[in-house]
């Protein structure tokens, strides 16, 4: 079974348990949110298979290292990583496209 097929499977426990019995409107809505994520969840790793030629993948001989574009430091600056990153204009450490990826 595929990630997506368990994510949709999810979502569908979700929904029997919303039907088959009445629940406060706080755990109505908690389950309704869960639902959503887990059919969202499944929607983007359909998208993801079905693009992957969209995507940008790693090459075998890739480190562990980001290439930034001449523009890089603005994109930064302007999404308020700023003050958060240490950039240097040719490539970026992998602790700071993890420091980039958790503040966006």
């Amino acid at each position: 079974m595929s990630t997506s097929e368990q994510y949709r499977a999810k979502a569908a426990e979700l929904r029997a348990i919303l039907a088959d019995a009445p629940h406060s409107p706080k755990e109505t809505s908690e389950l309704r949110t869960l639902e959503q994520s887990y059919t969202t969840l499944a929607e983007n790793g359909e998208w993801m298979a079905l693009n992957l030629d969209r995507t940008i993948q790693r090459g075998e001989d890739d480190d562990n290292h980001a290439v930034f574009p001449d523009d890089g430091e603005r994109i930064l600056s302007g999404v308020g990583l700023d003050h958060a990153v240490e950039y240097d204009s040719h490539q970026a450490s992998t602790r700071t496209v993890r420091l980039c990826e958790y503040h966006l």
